[in-house]
């Protein structure tokens, strides 16, 4: 699989030029997406473009997601562009941020002993 940057196509999406470049003039301006377009566009759209359901967060979904340090829907594009990838669940495994992972388990853990 090839890899691509999911938070600078979101700020493309929105800014209708490369996320980082200000200097270039957008690209048909008129058809800028919102920031909760853009979203869907790679999460729930996604699967509802194939007829299947998916791109959201579910009991018995598979958890594919990634969080990150700012809210793609509360910043600006160019800075979400350069946000941190704070964890990214494949199938429910966490692939990046296995450490947030720890501490949030154990930290249930310890409540539920409590």
């Amino acid at each position: 699989m090839a890899p691509y940057d999911a938070r600078a196509s979101l700020a493309d999406a929105i800014l209708r030029r490369p996320a980082l470049k200000p200097d270039v003039a957008p690209v048909l301006p008129d058809q800028a997406l919102s920031a909760v377009q853009a979203l869907e566009g790679y999460t729930s759209q996604v699967f509802a473009s194939i007829g299947k359901e998916g791109g959201t967060l579910a009991v018995g979904r598979p958890a594919d997601l990634a969080a990150f340090s700012l809210d793609p829907l509360r910043v600006d594009p160019d800075a979400f562009a350069q946000a941190r990838v704070l964890l990214t669940l494949i199938g429910g495994v966490p692939v990046v941020g296995r450490d947030l992972v720890t501490i949030a388990v154990d930290a249930v853990r310890s409540e539920m002993s409590a």
